[in-house]
């Protein structure tokens, strides 16, 4: 009885991943990364749904694959939307995640040579009600993996509730829909440990992951609308942990920049000027880019070759050489002034020496 019931709901659930499946193919425009791992979750809960409703026993060690899909799919969502600079070491960690289960996918299905250090890795029995029993060793490394990306979205709750200031438009629009992700995984994660301790733990197994399976299409199909069709520049990444464009006062970035010359510090750097000026180094850049229509890098360029003119009008530096002068305003050597002075100026820096040293 228990057992139809439960067949009954993951039916359903691969029904509405179906449904979430053709929402988000149709209607998200845009950011085909984002789109791949939305699309990946019907996809995963639907095979999951599918396999479970059916009983299907020579497809359930595909189950374990597809349920890290799920948990792949969410880390990439928030490393996408929040920590762009951890794309690639989220991908990294999701490569792993898929050859380990695809590892043990092979062992099972014995594929791979049978040794007794790869039974080890082999489940011990399965029933017709997809009962499993593991060895103490692929309970390790499904603990492992728990643990790994449980530590991830602790941290991104950590950074995005405590570091970033989200006072913004699109953070205003997202709050709810992100905190009920970051929800479902605290529960995904806590459930998963508890489940190790009950005595039947098949049933709240399947209790799990039809909550999980609903919850995270729910989600997927409740998603902001904006999501769908916002240019990935201004609806994703270092856009969501803006601060307030106003909470940089222009005096006090032109007393620390121009006053007392931080362009001419050899380590001069956007990070470094923000941290003086207390301010995140994406706002800082954003600000630099409204104001003087260029980048960090090009307004330190342009700012040293200027302080090159004008040092190069005072006859207490005319005894320097150009190496010299270019270490003076910042550059590390003459051949790091050349390309600047080029953009900003034209000419090169002998012919602007010559002519400031030469009697009229």
């Amino acid at each position: 009885m228990t057992m139809s019931v439960f067949s009954n709901l993951y039916f359903a659930l691969v029904v509405l991943a179906c449904i979430a499946f053709i929402d988000v193919l149709v209607k998200f425009r845009n950011a085909r990364d984002l789109k791949f791992f939305f699309l990946l979750i019907p996809i995963s809960a639907g095979v999951v749904g599918l396999i479970n409703s059916f009983s299907a026993i020579n497809y359930v060690y595909f189950i374990a694959f597809f349920k890290s899909c799920l948990g792949i799919s969410l880390l990439n969502i928030f490393s996408i939307l929040y920590f762009p600079k951890f794309k690639r070491w989220t991908l990294g960690l999701s490569f792993s995640m898929i050859f380990t289960v695809f590892f043990l996918l092979l062992a099972n299905k014995n594929v791979l040579p049978n040794n007794p250090l790869l039974n080890q890795f082999k489940y011990i029995s399965i029933d017709n009600e997809l009962n499993i029993q593991i060895t103490p060793i692929v309970r390790l490394v499904r603990l492992s993996f728990l643990l790994i990306v449980a530590t991830h979205f602790i941290y991104f709750w950590y950074v995005i509730y405590s570091k970033l200031n989200l006072n913004n438009l699109y953070y205003e629009k997202i709050r709810t829909w992100t905190t009920a992700l970051l929800i479902l995984t605290i529960i995904v994660v806590v459930s998963n440990i508890l489940i190790g301790f009950t005595t039947d733990r098949t049933f709240w197994a399947n209790i799990l992951t039809i909550f999980i399976g609903y919850y995270i299409l729910l989600l997927v199909l409740k998603r902001p609308a904006f999501l769908n069709t916002a240019a990935k520049k201004i609806a994703f990444g270092h856009k969501f942990n803006l601060e307030h464009e106003a909470e940089i006062d222009e005096l006090i970035f032109l007393n620390h920049f121009l006053e007392q010359k931080y362009f001419a510090k050899k380590d001069a750097s956007l990070e470094g000027l923000a941290n003086q000026l207390k301010v995140s180094s994406q706002n800082l850049s954003h600000f630099i880019q409204k104001k003087y229509a260029m980048s960090f890098s090009d307004l330190v360029n342009k700012n040293r070759v200027n302080y090159f003119f004008e040092i190069v009008q005072n006859p207490a530096y005319h005894n320097y050489t150009i190496d010299a002068l270019a270490r003076e305003v910042g550059f590390s050597s003459r051949q790091h002034l050349n390309k600047p002075f080029k953009k900003f100026h034209g000419g090169n820096p002998s012919d602007l020496i010559d002519s400031a040293i030469l009697p009229e």
